[in-house]
């Protein structure tokens, strides 16, 4: 496994030091569909960041690193050939 530590730590700087477990990590190949309308995110006043990770292999793996060693809420999964990696605070509004 190797996390691009450049996905995860603009992550982290993003969240700053809200608690971990208010936020939700995924991934996507689709990434806007997938923060504004599967999860619900308010596109212009929702806390989120994405990034490219570049490869399948490379968002996965950053998001198991985000998963198993920070306590966001989220699970593996993605789709099919994901390869952006995001983060959104989670509010009433949203759906995780």
């Amino acid at each position: 496994m190797t996390a691009n530590m450049t996905i995860a730590s603009d992550i982290l700087k993003h969240v700053g030091w809200d608690s971990k477990s208010d936020w939700y990590v995924g991934i996507a190949s689709d990434v806007s569909t997938r923060l504004f309308h599967d999860h619900n995110v308010d596109e212009k006043n929702g806390r989120w960041i994405y990034r490219d990770a570049q490869s399948e292999t490379d968002a996965r793996d950053t998001e198991r690193y985000l998963l198993r060693n920070y306590p966001f809420q989220g699970g593996t999964g993605g789709g099919n050939y994901p390869r952006y990696v995001y983060a959104y605070e989670i509010t009433p509004t949203t759906k995780e």
